[in-house]
């Protein structure tokens, strides 16, 4: 949604973080692989689906390059993939939580992006169910 207004260091670690965040609770449903391929096609990257790269040195390199507005983009995507699967458990809010401090942000801005991507969620299926 926001992807665009990162520059290409940016994206190429977001990708990563993305990754990373699947990963968090050991299951990568379809949901969140698809999310990616769609991550990677907004971004006009080719699409990842694995890397070696530690998670912390992720963050790390993303919190050096980015801005606040950046920083809040990352997180609201990375929300995105990882309630994709309507799945938001302990193991995944532990993960969130981590990137969050990491990036010095109140973490009050977790609950209000989940609750932003619920109601786009739930306003995207009406319109499905108006139109189709």
């Amino acid at each position: 949604m926001f992807l665009n207004s990162l520059n290409d260091s940016q994206k190429s670690l977001f990708i990563e973080l993305a990754i990373k965040a699947a990963e968090s609770n050991g299951v990568v449903p379809l949901e969140q692989k698809n999310m990616l391929k769609a991550f990677a096609i907004e971004m006009g990257i080719t699409p990842v689906y694995h890397t070696e790269r530690e998670t912390e040195d992720i963050i790390d390199e993303i919190v050096k390059i980015s801005s606040e507005k950046e920083l809040k983009v990352i997180l609201f995507e990375t929300l995105g993939i990882i309630v994709s699967d309507d799945v938001f458990d302990e193991k995944e809010k532990v993960f969130v939580k981590h990137v969050v401090e990491k990036c010095n942000m109140d973490t009050t801005l977790i609950d209000e992006m989940v609750g932003l991507l619920n109601n786009y969620a739930s306003v995207y299926r009406e319109i499905v169910d108006v139109v189709l």
